[in-house]
């Protein structure tokens, strides 16, 4: 991207060049409750500082003198053509970072040249953002205990257009998200008085975002005194089973993505349960501690079943040198939430822009350092692991 675009930034957004500056800035945009809840993971977040250290046992292979000057580093995931191998994946309650919330995500996701993935637990029904911005949308799947209300939203989800479905399965109980109990992070809310303080202090964050925004699929289900936010949370943990996600994929005849696999078994189970895409993704290590970096578990499911669906990648990417080595090692296409989180919270659309900005000039220009013209060119020859240099 150009100094030209990055000129159009605010000021306070041109300088932020890189994902861990916009962290910054979201962290004093935000009380703490919500940063803590955008930033951390469960437990002892071992899992949170294994995604991102796994990187570094890689490096990749410049490659010089290969006339190189420009690169196309598009690629299809989903059905839908990309301009570069990242996509913004789902991502709960957005208005609680930025009034903007969904639409200024998706808007900036399309204007970056990418897919923008709608949570189910959504504050903006999904027609307003298809109204909004025209490009590649992907509705997430919030498995719940009533099949009548997941044949719901799949057909919402075809009613609204949407191009493909993606039905996240790792949340079969609470994680146990430390930072969220310390603070009263919740559905309901119970936050503490030190938690209190921290929404006062931040008089602008919390202007744009109270009255605090419902949830934009499930607030019609809601109608009655029994059906509260308790019920909801009740309703949206569940262990589904590969029967039921072989039902999901019945309902739906487009491109069918299934996330949170980390297990090689899981991973072949939910092939055979009829997907046509496999999300490699700890969620971010939000919910469950001590399990493997996605990166490490990467070559290992693209050789178990790479040849029969798409291999998404997803946890831990910080820079366009880490979706690199994903490609490198088979991934399809990367895709995250945490980055454009802190863009969000620091700068509301535009701070979303930025982070997209920052990684797409990072993939396109380490492209060149590679000799790699264009993705299909980004390969495991590029790729070394540490202990083999």
């Amino acid at each position: 991207m150009s100094d030209l675009a990055t000129a159009a930034f605010p000021r306070k957004l041109r300088r932020c060049h890189n994902i861990a500056d916009l962290r910054l800035a979201a962290k004093k945009a935000l009380p703490f409750p919500l940063f803590d809840h955008v930033d951390g993971g469960s437990d002892d977040e071992t899992t949170l500082s294994a995604n991102t250290a796994a990187f570094s046992r890689y490096c990749l292979k410049p490659r010089y003198c290969s006339g190189v000057e420009s690169v196309d580093a598009s690629t299809t995931v989903l059905g839908q053509r990309i301009e570069w191998p990242y996509f913004s994946g789902p991502a709960g309650g957005l208005k609680y970072l930025h009034r903007h919330g969904e639409i200024g995500v998706a808007r900036a996701s399309h204007k970056y040249g990418t897919a923008f993935t709608m949570s189910g637990w959504t504050n903006t029904r999904p027609e307003d953002i298809t109204a909004a911005s025209d490009g590649p949308r992907f509705f997430q799947l919030q498995p719940c205990r009533s099949r009548e209300v997941m044949a719901d939203m799949i057909q919402l989800a075809k009613d609204t257009g949407y191009h493909a479905l993606i039905v996240t399965v790792d949340n079969p109980v609470h994680g146990n998200r430390e930072r969220d109990a310390r603070s009263g992070f919740g559905v309901p809310p119970a936050f503490t008085t030190r938690a209190w303080a921290s929404i006062i202090s931040k008089p602008r964050w919390a202007f744009g975002t109270i009255p605090m925004p419902g949830f934009g699929l499930y607030d019609k289900y809601m109608n009655s005194p029994e059906r509260d936010m308790n019920w909801l949370a009740n309703q949206l943990i569940t262990n589904i089973t590969w029967d039921d996600l072989a039902w999901m994929r019945e309902q739906w005849d487009g491109p069918f993505a299934v996330k949170g696999l980390v297990a090689i078994e899981d991973m072949r189970a939910a092939v055979h349960a009829g997907v046509s895409a496999v999300i490699l993704s700890n969620q971010g290590a939000r919910h469950f501690d001590t399990a493997p970096a996605t990166l490490d578990m990467l070559p290992a499911v693209v050789d178990a079943v790479g040849d029969q669906v798409e291999v998404i990648f997803d946890s831990g990417i910080r820079r366009g040198t880490d979706i690199l080595k994903a490609i490198a090692l088979g991934a399809t296409a990367c895709t995250g939430s945490r980055l454009y989180c802190y863009g969000l919270a620091a700068a509301g659309q535009k701070g979303v822009e930025r982070a997209l900005q920052l990684l797409r000039a990072e993939v396109e220009r380490d492209m060149i350092f590679m000799g790699a013209a264009s993705l299909e060119q980004v390969t495991r020859d590029s790729i070394l692991n540490n202990q083999q240099v």
